[in-house]
């Protein structure tokens, strides 16, 4: 288990950060496809949600992460942070489905804006062989916060039937509460070297171990379609709508414990091969979820939160050791816009092969455990276990 001074002070209370973000956002986002529909929104409307919100913070964490590497990481994560506090409960006030969109987006905006300079924040403040318990501890605290952020809703929606505006009004407390630990908190370290500063000519030139395990997490993204299809696949297996909430929390707590025991384990294995165990994990449990249905199938969900939970610090964790000194946010930025342009095909694949493919959701399942498999012989195969020397 990870103990509470494993990590920085400023490690811990980016997971406050991301504890209380996520509770604020899992809050609303279950409640999102109803309010829309509430607002005379169509099913193009839902799509363009999530559609457009993933591509805006895609794009925008390439970029900052990048500037990151210029200005220091505390500015970006502050601003990030921050445009997301404000901008979120103004939810509470739209009036047409277009406004739900853009709130949405401008939120994802403030996500892609702070998550590749957090994460270098992470790596410039741990020690090489530290970066699998830091990065499982504010995975952890993540998924925790997106756990009980559905059953905070579910409580408030009890108590107080149709107020969701209120609900969504009221995300302003912990967007504030964020911001005050950010700035009481979180700092950038000492001033870098010179040698850590990368050449202006050539901010974004990515290595050759770099390329290769873009190009795995793509093959491997491709495959890793929304959370939402596991929710789809508990109601085709009985599961009363009631009881998705649960559901998601159980998906949610099995992420934090395992992320959190994970850490230590990255750091005492390697991330290279923590990160291919993590990858055939989620193939062998996808590969149930295809063959089986009933409480196996159940089971087999749960496997997979357990999978996310040790390859999320994995994957952190390797790209921070292959980034050249004075470039993890530009590291980090490019491994954040392969997973996020290719969660687009990702899902349209497993929606078609759901509704259209000859054996329906097993086959979508299936797909997703073979470029799994897949994606982690590649890596298996590389040698990316070398850590990479920094650019002269």
């Amino acid at each position: 288990m990870l103990s509470h001074d494993a990590v920085p002070a400023t490690v811990r209370a980016l997971g406050w950060t991301s504890f209380l973000t996520d509770l604020s956002s899992e809050a609303i986002y279950p409640l999102l496809p109803a309010f829309v529909k509430g607002l005379g929104g169509t099913g193009v409307d839902i799509g363009l949600i999530d559609g457009l919100a993933n591509a805006i913070a895609a794009v925008v964490r390439l970029f900052a992460g990048r500037l990151s590497d210029r200005i220091g990481r505390r500015p970006l994560v502050l601003f990030g942070y921050g445009l997301s506090a404000v901008i979120r409960p103004l939810m509470g006030l739209v009036a047409t489905p277009i406004g739900v969109v853009v709130v949405r987006a401008a939120d994802r905006f403030g996500k892609g804006i702070r998550s590749a300079p957090r994460d270098a924040l992470v790596t410039d403040l741990v020690e090489s062989g530290m970066r699998g318990r830091a990065f499982g501890h504010i995975r952890a605290m993540d998924h925790l916060g997106a756990a009980i952020g559905p059953l905070v809703a579910m409580a408030f929606l009890l108590l107080f039937p149709g107020r969701e505006r209120t609900l969504f009004l009221a995300a302003v407390v912990p967007g504030l509460v964020t911001l005050a630990v950010i700035w009481r908190f979180v700092h950038d370290p000492l001033r870098r070297s010179a040698h850590e500063v990368p050449e202006a000519a050539a901010p974004d030139r990515l290595t050759g171990p770099q390329k290769t395990l873009l190009g795995c997490v793509a093959l491997w993204a491709l495959g890793a379609a929304s959370e939402q299809f596991l929710l789809l696949r508990a109601s085709d297996l009985g599961v009363p709508l009631a009881a998705i909430p649960l559901v998601w929390f159980a998906i949610g707590l099995v992420k934090s414990g395992v992320a959190r025991v994970a850490g230590p384990l990255v750091d005492a294995m390697t991330p290279h091969r923590a990160l291919v165990a993590g990858w055939l994990l989620f193939a062998a449990a996808y590969a149930v979820l295809a063959i089986t249905v009933g409480a196996v199938a159940m089971g087999a969900m749960l496997v997979v939160a357990a999978a996310y939970g040790v390859v999320e610090p994995s994957e952190r964790a390797l790209v921070a050791s292959l980034s050249p000194a004075g470039r993890h946010g530009s590291g980090f930025g490019w491994y954040a816009f392969v997973q996020g342009v290719m969660a687009l095909p990702a899902g349209l694949a497993a929606g078609w092969l759901w509704e259209h493919g000859p054996a329906g959701p097993s086959q979508a399942f299936a797909l997703t455990a073979v470029l799994s498999a897949a994606a982690a012989c590649l890596l298996m195969l590389s040698r990316l276990a070398t850590p990479v020397r920094p650019v002269a």
